[in-house]
C-alpha cells in the first residue's frame, strides 16, 4: 500500500455502564489462537520481555480499514517485530463475532477490504470476550502493553499495564513501545520509507529511492533490496557503509520507465535475514492545458474532503486543508489553477475516514463526486480526473498525474479574482479583502501548513460588494499559512508568509 501517516477518527459502537480501561490499567490477560492455528498468551509474551500492541477492529469498519492502510503496524512489526529486533509483537483482534472468515478475506458483506493480505501480523478471530474484558466501546481501540511489570504481592503474580496508543504515527507508536515501556530496542533496526517519485511524467523516466533510519543500538553496514516492477523482478540493489543509532540514508533503487506497482524489500541486514516490505503506486500522466479547474460536489461528510496539486519537485501548487469544507455537504466547489508548460504536476484527493465520497453506503446522501477539468477560457476541453462516489471505488486518496502540453487562457470565477491579502508577507496581521457578487453567508479559515485550524472566522452575513477584514497572526509562529474563504458556493484558498 502507499503509505499515508496520517490519523483517522474512531467509530464509536455504543455507551455502556463501564469506562474504557484508563492509562496505567493492568492489561487483561488472554489466550488465543490466530487464523493460522497459532496459540498465543499475552503474558507469556510480556514475561519474555516483548512489548505487545493490541488493535481491536472489526472487518466492516471504515476507520479501523483506513489506519490499517496506512502500514504503521505493518512498520512497527517488519522492523521490531519476530522478523526485526524480535522486541515487539503486534495482533489484530477482529471483535465482531458476527463476521466471517470471507469478511476478512475481503469476499464477505460485510467487510471493507481484504485484512489478511494487508496484514503481516497475527490476526485473531471472533476475539469479542477479550474486546469486553478490556471494556471497549469503540473501533479500533489500539493498546500498547509494556513488559516492564510489577509483581503483585497478594497473588504473586506479575502485572502489566497498558496505555491507549491509538492511530497514532510511526514514532508515536515507537515512543509508546519502547520510551513509555522502558523497553530497548536491540540491535540494528534499519526503518525503510519510500522518498522516490510517484508519477511518470509523458510515459517518461521515473526514480525510485528509499530513506533508511537506523532506530537500534547496533551500526547497520551492509543492506540487500529485492525489487519488482508490476510482479517482475529487478536486480537486487546492495548497500554498504555505516548507519549509527539515528542516522538516516537515501538509497538508489533505480530507473524505470514503466507505471504500475513497485514493491521493494529489505531481505538482509548486516548478513542476516530480514524481513521489511514497502508498495507504492506509481501513475502515468494525462495531458492537460495550463489551466485547469478542480470540481467537487461535497458528500455528506465534506470536513473528510481535502485536496492538493504538487509540481515535479514536490512543491505545493494548490489545494484545501482537511476540514476547511466542514458544515458544507451537498455543497458544488471550484477551483481555477493555473500550470507551466511543460511541466507535470501530481493531483490527489483525500479522505480521512477512507471511503472516498460515498454516503450512500451508510445510509446518508449525498455521495459526491471530483473532477479535474482541462480548461480553455470557460470551455472545457478535457477531463483530467473524473470519480463519481455512487459508482466508484472507496479511497483515503486517489492520485492522478498530469502533464501541461497546451497554454490556454484562464477565466477565474469572481470570488478567486476578486481576493487579495495585503500586505503579503507581513508582521502580525495582514488585511483581507475580497468583492461579493452578491450577499449571503461567509467564512474564513486558516490553516498552518500540517492541516491544523488556527483562525475560524464567521463572518455571517455579508453584503454584496468590496468587503474588508483583518487577520490577527500576532500569536502565530513564523511560516507559511493558507486562508480559505467561502462566500456563497466559492471558495479561494491563498498562501500567506507571517514574516514575524
Amino acid at each position: 500500500m502507499k503509505h499515508i501517516y496520517m490519523l483517522f477518527a474512531a467509530l464509536t459502537l455504543f455507551t455502556t455502564a463501564y469506562a474504557q480501561l484508563p492509562n496505567g490499567s493492568v492489561a487483561p490477560d488472554f489466550t488465543a489462537t490466530d487464523i493460522d492455528g497459532n496459540e498465543w498468551n499475552l503474558y507469556a509474551l510480556l514475561d519474555e520481555g516483548k512489548t505487545v500492541i493490541l488493535d481491536f477492529s472489526a472487518t466492516w469498519c471504515g476507520p479501523c480499514w483506513a489506519y490499517a492502510q496506512s502500514g504503521i503496524l505493518e512498520d512497527l512489526y517488519s522492523t521490531f517485530g519476530p522478523n526485526g529486533t524480535g522486541d515487539l509483537y503486534v495482533f489484530y483482534l477482529e471483535s465482531d463475532d458476527s463476521t466471517n472468515a470471507a469478511d476478512l478475506n475481503g469476499t464477505g458483506t460485510a467487510t471493507t477490504g481484504d485484512w489478511v493480505s494487508i496484514t503481516n501480523f497475527p490476526i485473531i478471530d471472533n476475539a469479542s470476550n477479550i474486546f469486553d474484558s478490556y471494556s471497549n466501546t469503540y473501533y479500533p481501540t489500539i493498546y500498547t502493553v509494556c513488559p516492564d511489570g510489577t509483581m503483585n504481592t497478594d497473588t504473586g503474580e506479575m502485572e502489566y499495564t497498558l496505555v491507549e496508543s491509538g492511530q497514532d504515527s510511526f514514532d508515536g507508536h515507537v515512543q509508546a513501545a519502547f520510551m513509555t515501556c522502558a523497553n530497548s530496542i536491540t540491535g540494528a533496526a534499519p526503518l525503510m520509507s519510500y522518498n522516490g517519485e510517484t508519477s511518470a511524467c509523458g510515459a517518461g523516466e521515473w526514480m525510485a529511492s528509499t530513506s533508511v533510519s537506523n532506530l537500534g543500538s547496533d551500526d547497520v553496514t551492509a543492506m540487500i533490496f529485492t525489487v519488482e516492477m508490476n510482479g517482475v523482478a529487478q536486480d537486487d540493489v546492495t548497500w554498504g557503509g555505516v548507519l549509527s543509532n539515528g542516522d538516516n540514508t537515501t538509497i538508489d533503487l533505480g530507473a524505470y520507465n514503466e507505471t504500475g506497482t513497485f514493491e521493494y524489500s529489505l531481505v538482509s541486514v548486516n548478513g542476516a535475514d530480514w524481513n521489511a516490505e514497502d508498495e507504492v503506486g506509481i501513475v502515468g500522466s494525462t495531458e492537460s492545458t495550463s489551466y485547469v479547474q478542480v470540481r467537487i460536489h461535497t458528500d455528506n461528510w465534506p470536513e473528510e474532503t481535502s485536496w492538493e496539486i504538487l509540481d515535479s519537485d514536490g512543491m505545493y501548487i494548490d489545494g484545501i486543508a482537511e476540514g476547511s469544507l466542514d458544515n458544507q455537504a451537498d455543497t458544488e466547489f471550484t477551483w481555477d489553477v493555473a500550470l507551466d508548460l511543460n511541466e507535470c504536476y501530481v493531483f490527489t484527493i483525500y479522505d480521512a475516514y477512507g471511503d472516498g465520497l460515498n454516503s450512500s453506503q451508510w445510509g446518508a446522501s449525498p455521495d459526491g463526486t471530483c473532477e479535474v477539468v482541462s480548461m480553455d477560457g470557460l470551455t472545457d476541453v478535457s477531463i483530467v480526473v473524473s470519480y463519481d462516489g455512487a459508482t466508484d471505488a472507496d479511497f483515503a486518496e486517489l492520485v492522478a498525474g498530469m502533464e501541461v502540453t497546451q497554454v490556454t487562457g484562464i477565466t477565474e470565477n469572481d470570488l478567486t479574482s476578486s481576493v487579495n491579502v495585503f500586505p503579503n508577507p507581513f508582521t502580525d496581521n495582514t488585511t483581507l479583502s475580497f468583492s461579493a457578487a452578491e450577499a449571503g453567508q461567509a467564512s474564513v479559515v486558516v490553516y498552518n501548513l500540517v492541516g491544523k485550524k488556527v483562525i475560524e472566522l464567521n463572518l455571517g452575513n455579508i453584503s454584496a460588494g468590496t468587503q474588508t477584514f483583518e487577520l490577527d497572526f500576532a500569536s502565530m509562529e513564523a511560516g507559511i499559512y493558507l486562508v480559505s474563504l467561502t462566500a456563497g458556493n466559492e471558495t479561494s484558498t491563498l498562501r500567506v508568509t507571517n514574516a514575524q
